[in-house]
């Protein structure tokens, strides 16, 4: 008797341990999702408000550039707003 008592232990334990390995890889999470990329407009970028904000813009449309976000036609267009961002905020004529 003992010995079929260990014997249905031991099914019970494995069946168990079975079912808590199954139910921990299926509530692992799905990778999160990436964030929608938000391409600015060369408004976005001539309301910057100081150079380091106008920097962070700069290094964001080359990103979307070099990734392939953006096409080279976009990229020349917020440049150039920020070449002229650039020239209002230091006061150099261009």
């Amino acid at each position: 008797m003992a010995n079929k008592a260990g014997i249905a232990l031991v099914i019970g334990l494995g069946a168990g341990i079975a079912g808590i390995a199954l139910f921990a890889t299926k509530a692992k999470a799905a990778p999160p999702e990436a964030p929608p990329v938000v391409i600015p407009t060369p408004a976005d970028i001539m309301a910057a408000k100081s150079m380091g904000e106008l920097e962070v813009w700069y290094m964001y449309i080359g990103e979307l550039f070099i990734t392939g976000k953006i096409d080279r036609e976009t990229y020349e267009g917020l440049y150039d707003a920020y070449v002229s961002r650039y020239y209002e905020l230091t006061g150099v004529a261009q």
